[in-house]
């Protein structure tokens, strides 16, 4: 086995050894930021763990919890709708949460949660996905010099997406990993739920995605070791609204 093969069972072992704690994931209050689960049972975000963020115009840009459970089943999720038909054209639309406090990053720390691409008819230009950050801010947090961005894509004509990953340290923006586009795959693949997960330890990071592991960083990669967690979508200009939903989010942090 490879390192890269030996550390990555080294982080799922101590992952695994966490799950003889269900009371602590399953807890409704966090017994500390890096310990919590969030199903948005409320039926509303909590203000105490919660603050939206938003950059550009919207004819709509809606950020709420909503029920999409059968009757007598309750499901609640986080929904983000955009409508940005009539919207500038110069600009890309961005909404979301951002966490109200920081999560410890040095680890080992696992960031799990599911997202809901909603099946869109079109998802061009049309992105969902999680930001890492050790900055603040009820805008945009791509904007700001240090994050870890994992998110999905729309590719046109519109109904597949891809996964990319990338980093910004210190102003300086780059992809780690495109899924081979545009130079393969160019056409995308249809997605569903997915279920995201980042571990992160020392400096370094994996990204895992329905059980299978998709990058992994090398050491001292991530330059910051703690960060606010955003879920956001964006959109560009002259489209209908389309809703992306996330939930079960989940910080562990530890064995």
């Amino acid at each position: 086995m490879n390192s890269s093969g030996r550390r990555a069972g080294k982080l799922e072992g101590l992952w695994r050894s966490s799950r003889g704690f269900p009371v602590l994931l399953l807890a409704l209050q966090p017994i500390a930021p890096y310990a919590w689960t969030e199903s948005f049972i409320q039926g509303r975000l909590d203000p105490s763990r919660w603050q939206t963020t938003a950059e550009g115009d919207f004819r709509e840009g809606t950020v709420d919890v909503v029920d999409v459970g059968k009757p007598g089943a309750s499901d609640f999720r986080l929904r983000l709708r955009a409508d940005t038909r009539g919207t500038r054209d110069d600009t890309v639309k961005f909404l979301g949460v951002g966490t109200t406090f920081r999560i410890p990053l040095g680890g080992p720390t696992r960031i799990s949660l599911r997202l809901d691409w909603n099946e869109q008819a079109n998802g061009s230009y049309l992105s969902a996905g999680l930001v890492l950050s050790p900055e603040n801010t009820t805008g945009n947090p791509l904007q700001r010099r240090n994050w870890l961005k994992v998110e999905y894509v729309g590719v046109p004509p519109g109904k597949n997406a891809r996964l990319a990953v990338s980093l910004k340290r210190e102003g300086r923006e780059r992809s780690l990993n495109s899924q081979g586009w545009p130079e393969t795959n160019r056409a995308g693949r249809k997605l569903a739920v997915q279920n995201i997960e980042i571990v992160t330890v020392g400096g370094s990071f994996e990204v895992w995605e329905n059980g299978a592991l998709q990058y992994e960083a090398p050491e001292e990669t991530l330059p910051f070791d703690s960060a606010y967690l955003y879920l956001q979508m964006s959109s560009h200009s002259n489209y209908p609204p389309r809703e992306i939903f996330f939930d079960e989010i989940r910080v562990v942090e530890g064995h």
